[in-house]
């Protein structure tokens, strides 16, 4: 089971870890269909008799506490109570949590020694009275050895008891998302059927074919001849799930007019306006049938702008209605769609695909009509206009242009999972310098540099293009080159295709937009915004606005201007994209995330890298996937959640890319998973390799903030010199940088002082890197700095100095809900051995004897931390030690004793914190 295996895992992991954590809520969110009940089952086999799951039925959902009554010791906690329902509910939960914390018929043995694992499925039936139970003890889970499951269809949460969903939905519970049905999922589950050759482009069709829905995926298999790919993996058979689903709706309501209205919607496409709907629907009258399709799940209406229009409800629903529908019919409704269309653009769309025969003339018109839309940017658009020409066009090379034309305008428009399909189709085609452009284009989005390089080399080695496909060629190197971050290089592509363009055409206006970034990248900042005020002036429209804002927003943050970069990334991101760019849409995500998280807005900026993360996987961009998975995956483990559980979405091919875009997120989100785990050697081992592929130069200026991360994983592990070296080079080259990388450099180069005793010059460093940030734009860095600069002062002994900072930095991490960054402040603050606002045991006295710099451990207790706190287990340890294993048990529990704690988290949080010696 592909995708719902790494959820699996990270459950189990949860449940292995109760003896360290205490009893905890963890949501396992799915859509119908994703894996659930498979994971459940897989649950039961691993845990054996600690498990119990707990179902919900239609027909016991009235039926007070009825989902309880499942528990194997119900009969303790279900018993007479109050007249008042209420208090009957508060007296059940009370029973509960004391039957939890002194669990006595939990087993002796299995993965944790006295653990529970209760499972809560298909919740939407449940009866209102147990959810109420568990929402009363949700916040009171951690003093049990319970791991509480809740598996959450967030399709149907309508129905379910709100002080539940609240519970559920809350941070102190963790969410285990199970992600879409994705490329890598298919190509794994596939190949289990026996299918071990169906590539990307199959992936991909099945994809979208199953509706990304494991279940539907494994019935389309199913239908399959055993070990038989389709030649055209378009032609993939509908899953017989999916089909009943949406034609059930519409037999259901046993009306030839919703059926009427359904396939006219389904002919459409797009959301319609409800006059447009009844003239190809063929209805005088639609508003009974509206109320009748909608009342049954079949359409929905939807105002916008004042303008009421219908859609199809089922996301499958358009292409199984066609595939149903005869052909007969499906020609009739298009003939009809273009009679009424709005536009020239769409009556031609319909008329192509009406079409008995070929139509040169027809396809000559389309053709004139596809450039236009592409003058404008309107590549989704410019796209089916270019398939429609190539549908009614005799095989010749006037129709293989038009299909590469269609595939590359696809991929432009950042529709890859769309374009995958049709990519053994342009290979099938002769090769030609147009050919090899529009699949290196494909392979650029999709992340395969060496692939692109390679089709790139070819293109131009060809030169035979002529002037228009020269200037495409120098395009498709441009974004080869930003993605790369090489300025220089930039420029240079970017001149050559605004030579070879008239200014009216799209490459023209492109390559002005992007050569700005080309000069940022060279930190040429003024002539940067000089180029993109030049375009602004133009007037743009569709994606080439799109583009100008985006590009206006990554200088604006480059110069430091946060505030800005905001306006114009959310500019640049627009709710309706199909008259702009998905992929441009996707850099706007990536950056607007980045940008919300150093303001401090941690809230939005996770929210923004969710939906980008959602649209990315959908239109399967691998190229963008690591700049929004960086954002999320960094305030994600700052907030405490489990790293492997994090990390299992990171791509671990990534790090290996020749793509920065891609290589240094992925790194920078490695390092701060290996920071969390006190793991200073794979700290420095993830950031190392950027020495070699981008460290600023003359010519180059780079923008990714890995210089001070580098700086301090490095003198972590001793490697002073290397760390010196790097901090200089830092600090020289973001000099003319914008106030946050400036910031960065001297907040290194206090670090490299404080390593070699020079404490007042360390001082002075971290109070110049707090004056350049502290303009309100840079909130998260201020923090990091706070902290660092009172770990400082707190080591130098000068802990009332030490108190300021790190409160100032503690207030700011308690305000974004960073549990593991307060962890760490409170260690620090403990150890001054000071009075400190917000610590409850202050009140304006000394801490009392909380210091942990004071407590001392025996050599052979020092030997047990040392390894426990680098991962070993017990065994491992009295191995390596030469010790019985219960000698180690005995001396951790007079370890935990000194410090105060319970758990080998809470002693790698206190142990060592300047680094973890060898041992």
């Amino acid at each position: 089971m592909p995708g719902p295996t790494r959820a699996l895992h990270s459950v189990l992991d949860l449940w292995k870890s109760l003896a360290d954590t205490g009893g905890r809520i963890v949501v396992l969110e799915g859509a119908s269909g994703t894996g659930k009940s498979g994971i459940v089952r897989a649950l039961q086999d691993a845990t054996g008799h600690s498990c119990e799951v707990l179902v919900g039925t239609h027909w016991s959902r009235g039926v007070p506490f009825a989902l309880l009554g499942q528990l194997r010791d119900a009969s303790e906690i279900l018993q007479e109570g109050s007249e008042c329902p209420a208090t009957m509910q508060l007296q059940v939960a009370g029973a509960l949590i004391e039957l939890l914390r002194g669990d006595k018929t939990a087993p002796t043995t299995g993965p944790s020694s006295d653990g529970r694992l209760i499972v809560l499925d298909d919740i939407g039936f449940a009866d209102p009275e147990s959810l109420q139970v568990f929402s009363q003890i949700g916040r009171r889970m951690r003093d049990t050895r319970t791991l509480l499951l809740i598996c959450l269809d967030p399709e149907s949460t309508d129905s379910l008891d709100p002080d539940f969903l609240r519970m559920a939905r809350d941070s102190h519970a963790a969410r285990i998302e199970i992600c879409d049905f994705g490329t890598d999922d298919a190509i794994e589950l596939a190949a289990g059927r026996g299918f071990h050759d169906i590539g990307d482009h199959g992936a991909a069709a099945l994809v979208t074919q199953s509706g990304g829905r494991l279940r539907a995926a494994e019935e389309i298999l199913a239908l399959l001849p055993p070990g038989r790919w389709p030649a055209d993996p378009g032609q993939l058979p509908l899953p017989p799930a999916v089909t009943q689903e949406v034609l059930g709706r519409i037999e259901s309501t046993g009306s030839s007019e919703v059926e009427d209205v359904a396939s006219a919607l389904a002919i459409l496409r797009r959301p319609q306006d409800l006059k447009r709907v009844m003239d190809v629907a063929g209805i005088d009258d639609v508003e009974g049938t509206i109320d009748l399709g909608v009342a049954r799940g079949v359409f929905r209406e939807h105002d916008s702008a004042g303008r009421t229009t219908l859609r199809l409800c089922h996301p499958a629903a358009a292409k199984v209605i066609l595939e149903t529908m005869a052909p007969s019919t499906r020609r009739f409704l298009r003939r009809r769609a273009a009679e009424t269309a709005p536009s020239e653009e769409e009556k031609l769309f319909h008329l192509s695909a009406a079409s008995l025969g070929l139509d040169p003339e027809l396809a000559m018109r389309l053709i004139t009509i596809a450039v236009d839309a592409e003058r404008e940017g309107r590549w989704e658009d410019a796209a089916q206009l270019h398939f429609g020409a190539a549908r009614v066009l005799p095989a010749s090379a006037d129709r293989d242009h038009e299909l590469l034309a269609g595939i590359d305008a696809l991929a432009s428009a950042g529709r890859v999972a769309e374009v995958l399909p049709w990519v053994e189709i342009g290979k099938s085609i002769a090769p030609s310098v147009l050919r090899d452009t529009v699949l290196a284009n494909i392979a650029t989005h999709r992340g395969q540099a060496a692939l692109a390089d390679d089709l790139l080399a070819r293109a131009e080695n060809a030169g035979a293009g002529g002037d228009e496909l020269n200037a495409q060629i120098a395009l498709r190197r441009t974004l080869d080159s930003l993605v790369r971050w090489d300025g220089p290089k930039i420029c240079a592509w970017t001149s050559r295709a605004i030579e070879l363009s008239d200014p009216s055409e799209p490459a023209y206006v492109e390559s002005r937009v992007v050569r700005g970034l080309g000069f940022a990248a060279q930190g040429l900042l003024a002539e940067a915004d000089a180029e993109l005020r030049t375009m602004a002036a133009q007037r743009l429209r569709g994606a080439q606005e799109q583009r100008l804002r985006l590009c206006e927003g990554w200088v604006a943050m480059l110069a430091g201007d946060h505030r800005k970069a905001v306006r114009d990334f959310e500019a640049a991101a627009p709710t309706h994209r199909e008259r702009g760019s998905l992929r441009i849409s996707l850099w706007a995500y990536g950056w607007l995330a980045r940008v919300q998280y150093l303001l401090g807005e941690w809230d939005d900026a996770l929210q923004t890298a969710e939906a980008g993360l959602r649209i990315c996987d959908d239109a399967n961009i691998p190229l963008l996937a690591q700049l929004l998975q960086w954002t999320a995956a960094e305030i994600r483990l700052w907030r405490g959640r489990p790293v492997d559980e994090v990390m299992s979405r990171s791509g671990h091919g990534a790090i290996l890319s020749d793509y920065l875009a891609m290589q240094v997120p992925a790194r920078l989100a490695r390092s701060v998973a290996a920071d969390l785990r006190g793991d200073h050697d794979g700290r420095a081992a993830a950031l190392r390799p950027l020495l070699d592929v981008d460290r600023g130069t003359e010519s180059r200026s780079s923008f990714w903030p890995w210089g001070w991360e580098i700086v301090d994983a490095l003198i972590a592990v001793g490697m002073s010199e290397q760390a010196a070296e790097i901090a200089g080079s830092f600090h020289v080259h973001a000099a003319t940088s914008g106030a946050y990388m400036r910031g960065c450099a001297e907040a290194a180069k206090a670090r490299v002082a404080q390593d070699a005793g020079d404490l007042a010059e360390a001082e002075h460093g971290f109070d110049r890197a707090l004056t350049i940030l502290m303009d309100g734009q840079n909130d998260t860095t201020v923090a990091k700095v706070l902290f660092s600069r009172g770990q400082m002062l707190r080591r130098a002994n000068r802990r009332r100095d030490a108190v300021e900072s790190l409160v100032r930095a503690r207030e700011f991490y308690e305000g974004v809900g960073a549990e593991a960054q307060l962890r760490r402040c409170d260690r620090e603050l403990r150890a001054t051995g000071m009075a400190w606002r917000g610590n409850p045991d202050a009140e304006g006295s000394p801490a009392g004897p909380e210091n942990i710099d004071s407590i001392i451990l025996t050599p052979q207790e020092m030997s047990v931390a040392d390894l426990v706190v680098q991962g070993m287990t017990n065994a491992e340890v009295s191995r390596r030690l030469f010790i019985a294993e219960k000698t180690v048990q005995y001396h951790l529990t007079h370890i935990y004793e000194k410090f105060g704690i319970r758990s080998r988290t809470e002693l790698a949080a206190v142990h060592l914190g300047d680094g973890i010696p060898e041992v």
